[in-house]
């Protein structure tokens, strides 16, 4: 098998599976665990603080002892993770369920990215990266049906509970099928690991400093992180409460949301794939133009139809913002700590989290979820202006 087919294979199978939970848990935590709109985002902000706080570490371990070991590490955490968080409907064991799954994460973060790039020797990564998300888009769709007919002939929380127990089976899987040919480990004679670690984390600063276009990315990370982090926590919640959605009707309404949300995210990033040869930062600025104008209308709009046609078009444009990021920063690193520079840029991602996550919570909790979710939208305008600097480069 072709290493491009099994990256695919990778992570669509994780998709599916996450995707198996991310269906549910806004479910789960509105109707099963009753957190409160504060309690929603504080649950993202411990996972996004434990990402802050491994992004560096794991990175280096993925740079150090290899980017399999890593993904195998991540993916296995996740699964922990959730066979936590479905087996006791609390606020403490979902908290440490989410510090579990951000840990997992930044394994993973990075690291998959640094051995695809690798093992393809920096070559056709904008097809790989695009295509990679397609195939896990449809992983997704998949998980999205799995998801629903489980939840109805068991229970949501049933189904949170077998997805981990899958997710530490495709750990193993990895372990045994996926193969690591060009790993260089960042050895330097006569340094120790801690050493080599600091020379390593200090090389990526000075690249990352050295290059204009690696410092804009960086600050539209940082952007996105400040904003993405409320939307997550709080569109379902939004949809829920202000519709009024039964448990029932959410596990069908749910799916259908995500599973019409991949079907055009699909066909998205075939068309950016298609039409968008190198013009990453001009489709970036236009997609968050147009996203801005629908999150705030998503806000405010009080036509539940309506509301589902916006989270829709928010979910394809937003999904479009991975790929070309990941395109245009892995084209201007070096092989050698890639995936500790790549975890610098997970590391400022979760910053952004980390401190946009409990204002926009404070802001719904004492307001309400549409204010909540209008200064999600507000917070991404300052990426428009580094794109602007982006093209101009």
């Amino acid at each position: 098998m072709k290493i491009q087919q099994l990256y695919y294979m990778v992570t669509s199978s994780r998709s599916l599976v996450i995707q198996m939970v991310f269906t549910l848990n806004a479910i789960y935590y509105v109707t099963t665990a009753e957190l409160n709109a504060l309690q929603l985002v504080l649950i993202g902000t411990i996972l996004e603080v434990s990402i802050f706080l491994f992004e560096l570490p794991t990175g280096l371990v993925a740079d150090l002892y290899g980017r399999k070991r890593s993904i195998v590490i991540g993916t296995g955490l996740i699964g922990l993770a959730h066979l936590l968080e479905g087996g006791i409907p609390e606020f403490w064991a979902i908290a440490i369920a989410s510090s579990l799954w951000g840990i997992g994460w930044t394994f993973i973060s990075g690291a998959e990215q640094a051995w695809i790039a690798d093992e393809m020797g920096n070559q056709e990564l904008e097809q790989v990266f695009l295509r990679g998300a397609q195939y896990s888009s449809l992983g997704r769709f998949i998980g999205i049906g799995i998801a629903v007919l489980f939840a109805e002939m068991t229970s949501v929380q049933t189904t949170i509970v077998v997805a981990g127990g899958l997710l530490i089976g495709l750990a193993l899987l990895i372990w045994k099928v996926i193969p690591e040919t060009r790993f260089e480990p960042i050895t330097r004679a006569g340094t120790s690991n801690l050493l080599q670690a600091k020379q390593t984390v200090a090389e990526g600063y000075a690249h990352i400093r050295g290059n204009t276009i690696l410092v804009g990315l960086a600050a539209i990370t940082l952007v996105w992180g400040l904003a993405s982090e409320g939307f997550d926590r709080l569109w379902g919640a939004h949809l829920i409460d202000t519709f009024r959605l039964s448990e029932q009707a959410a596990i069908y309404w749910f799916g259908l949301f995500y599973a019409v949300a991949f079907l055009l995210n699909m066909l998205v990033l075939k068309g950016v794939e298609t039409y968008i040869k190198g013009r990453y930062a001009t489709t970036l600025f236009w997609f968050n133009v147009l996203l801005i104008l629908t999150m705030l209308a998503f806000a405010w709009v009080g036509q539940f139809f309506v509301a589902v046609l916006l989270y829709w078009t928010i979910a394809a444009l937003r999904n479009v913002h991975y790929p070309l990021m990941s395109v245009m920063t892995n084209e201007r690193l070096p092989s050698k700590g890639r995936a500790t520079i790549l975890s610098m840029f997970g590391q400022v991602d979760a910053f952004g989290q980390v401190a946009g996550g409990p204002l926009i919570g404070l802001v719904a909790l004492y307001t309400s979820i549409q204010g909540g979710l209008g200064v999600s939208a507000l917070l991404l305008l300052p990426m428009l202006y580094f794109l602007r600097r982006i093209k101009h480069h």
